[in-house]
């Protein structure tokens, strides 16, 4: 299981890179607000993929939900 916890916790972005927590693309200064934006909803897609196939993937909807929290504080900072 710990493998899946790090697969799931890990998104590597094909143009932006890779990341292994959420928080991580909000703090890359290398990222504009709408390429962490993107980033963000990519990988929060290829998680509610898996979700979808494995609602009981404990550790991808952990992912899930503080991806959610970050993404929302990001759209804060906009306003």
């Amino acid at each position: 299981m710990a493998t899946d916890a790090m697969r799931y916790a890990r998104f590597d972005h094909p143009k932006h890179g890779t990341y292994d927590h959420p928080e991580k693309v909000l703090k890359d200064e290398a990222l504009s607000e709408s390429e962490k934006q993107t980033v963000l909803e990519d990988w929060a897609a290829s998680l509610k993929h898996i979700l979808a196939n494995d609602p009981h993937a404990s550790d991808a909807q952990a992912t899930k939900e503080s991806l959610d929290e970050v993404i929302e504080r990001l759209a804060a900072g906009r306003t």
